[in-house]
């Protein structure tokens, strides 16, 4: 397999797969009224050309940043290609932030032109701070004029920033992480070859493009190979239209399987008991054969009994809602739970995990079909070998590196990024003797990597959405009712808040009022974060103490013992919110019984 290293940026790399698959479909999307609407990539070209003039004609100039606040569409490979095409820095922004983040932004990036769309236009000028605004339907989709030629991509190292992808800070506001053409493409290059994708290929996904791994596999990698973006308009369209749009590749993060999941299994609910039957003899025989690897196991027979009886009569028609053409699908942004491999697996649709960062373009590993165990996050990819000019290892608590140990990943190559905008300390921060510090501890086994925790207090959420606790305790402890504040929603679906409260602020009112005054305070205090920040729900709990080791001396609270000393009511808590908790034990517990039973798969030994 031949990877490549660019001696291009993005906008002449575009220029190139522009003109070699120019009568292509690279975009589609269903409109309002459910009419596919077609883009080529001749048709692109032709948009991105008018959008640079239109840029150059406001005084955009090479290495000016130029934003784009909207929900995703379409619209953003014009706005990233053009920007690349003329040198200048694009910077997505995400559509849903508060506004104290939306302005921090704007500021840090201080964008020469910023884009939008009617549906945010209010929302962008109260934060704008006197930046110009564009609307995107104000730009010209093609050139008009008769004698109109536009220019050829300005000729900027692959080396300079392509991008800034804002990502939460440790002190709360966001930090723009600086990815080169070369991070991009590098990344991109990787991620075609690991997954083989071709002309043929469609690729659909809800992630917004101000997510570095929307930006990279989306808007980089499918152009690159010649394929097709389905771009759906929102959740609904997503899941109501899969069928329609035909992928053959999807990326997700795990909270849209579990949603795929609960369709099937409310579906399963309803049927006869007869073909109920018929279905979990078909999950039977199916977990007889299938391994954590490639390989199938399991005798002749069962696996002839899978392929020419159980698949066709059940599994099949459980792929139909996806187009019947999905080779695989690709999670990343958050931890995904092994079962919902599994059964993807024997439903025929290999589910990859995968991982990566911002900082690193995004993509560090990945699992393929060729080449994957169930339950890591893949090998590294090939800018992370010597081969592809990088290299990875761990570093343990005691200052041990080395690729044997058990402890923080450590990665350079080249789709490492530049450094965060603006913020060279909090840069220098990131990283150790020329290593990029993740922040994430692993290990590696039989050339596979596991994730084992954060070493930070990062919170990722089900969705993948992260964030840090602190900017949402800070916000919240505002309030004259609350004293101290932790907030939770590890693998949850969203944030909550553990309280103490003020005891003289409160004197005199029950158990239940207290909760409502405070939960109240907490959404009105919070109500200028992201949707994914705002605590749901708020706990009081007994006063944190130094004595009692939930404060330290310095009157710092300390996560772990609360956890600890509070366990069983969060827990309950947590429940009686929705979420789906297990304790640890239970976790190590069933994972040990799944990952046995697949060894098993794979050594023969299962009749």
């Amino acid at each position: 397999m031949e990877f490549r290293t660019p001696n291009k940026n993005l906008g002449q790399n575009f220029k190139i797969w522009a003109e070699k698959f120019s009568k292509n479909t690279v975009l589609i999307q269903l409109n309002e009224y459910n009419e596919m609407i077609q883009t080529s990539y001749w048709q692109l070209k032709a948009d991105v050309d008018a959008w640079v003039e239109y840029f150059r004609k406001n005084g955009v100039e090479p290495g000016d940043r130029v934003a784009m606040v909207a929900a995703k569409c379409p619209g953003h490979f014009r706005f990233f290609y053009a920007c690349w095409t003329m040198g200048a820095i694009a910077v997505p922004i995400c559509e849903s932030l508060g506004d104290k983040e939306m302005s921090f932004i704007i500021k840090d990036s201080s964008p020469k032109i910023l884009i939008t769309d009617k549906q945010f236009l209010k929302k962008v000028e109260t934060n704008a701070q006197g930046i110009k605004i564009v609307l995107m339907d104000d730009i010209p989709t093609a050139p008009v004029a008769p004698d109109f030629k536009p220019l050829g991509a300005v000729e900027v190292s692959e080396d300079e920033t392509a991008a800034l992808i804002y990502t939460s800070g440790s002190t709360g506001m966001p930090k723009g992480v600086m990815l080169s053409h070369k991070a991009i493409l590098v990344n991109a290059d990787n991620a075609l070859r690991i997954f083989q994708l071709k002309p043929t290929d469609r690729l659909i996904s809800i992630l917004p493009y101000w997510h570095a791994y929307a930006l990279t596999c989306e808007i980089a990698c499918v152009p690159m190979g010649g394929g097709i973006v389905a771009v759906a308009r929102d959740m609904k369209d997503f899941k109501k239209n899969i069928a329609v749009y035909k992928p053959t590749l999807m990326i997700v993060v795990p909270r849209v399987i579990e949603l795929l999941k609960t369709s099937i299994d409310k579906k399963i609910e309803t049927m006869p008991p007869k073909v109920k039957s018929l279905i979990e003899k078909a999950i039977y025989n199916a977990s007889r054969i299938f391994t954590a690897r490639p390989k199938l196991d399991g005798g002749i027979l069962r696996i002839f009994t899978h392929h020419l009886f159980y698949d066709p009569l059940v599994f099949r028609k459980f792929r139909a809602p996806f187009g019947g053409a999905l080779r695989f699908i690709v999670s990343g942004g958050a931890p995904l739970d092994l079962e919902l491999q599994i059964f993807f697996k024997y439903l025929g649709i290999p589910l990859l995990q995968g991982y990566g960062l911002t900082e690193a373009a995004p993509i560090v590993s990945s699992n393929s079909t060729e080449d994957h165990l169930l339950g890591s996050i893949g090998k590294v990819f090939h800018w992370l070998t010597p081969e592809g000019g990088g290299d990875y290892t761990f570093k343990d608590e005691n200052g041990n590196i080395g690729k044997n140990v058990h402890g923080l990943l450590l990665l350079k190559g080249d789709c490492v990024m530049k450094g965060y905008w603006n913020h060279t300390d909090a840069s220098a921060k990131s990283f150790e003797d020329g290593w990029l510090n993740t922040g994430d501890v692993a290990y590696e086994k039989d050339g596979f990597l596991f994730i084992d925790g954060r070493k930070g207090n990062m919170i990722v959420l089900i969705g993948g959405e992260k964030l840090h606790p602190e900017h949402v305790e800070d916000a919240i402890k505002a309030s004259p009712l609350i004293t101290e504040a932790m907030v939770i929603g590890e693998k949850c679906k969203n944030v909550y808040a553990l309280v103490n409260v003020n005891h003289d602020a409160v004197k005199g009112l029950s158990e239940d009022e207290v909760r409502a005054k405070v939960k109240a305070d907490v959404q009105e205090l919070s109500k200028h974060l992201a949707a994914y920040q705002k605590p749901k729900d708020v706990l009081v709990l007994p006063d944190f103490s130094v004595d009692e080791g939930t404060l330290t001396a310095t009157l710092k609270v300390r996560r772990h013992k609360i956890n600890e000393l509070h366990k069983d009511r969060i827990e309950e808590f947590l429940k009686g919110n929705g979420e789906e908790i297990a304790t640890k034990r239970e976790v190590e517990i069933a994972s040990s019984k799944i990952l046995e039973s697949l060894a098993d798969a794979t050594l023969g030994n299962n009749s």
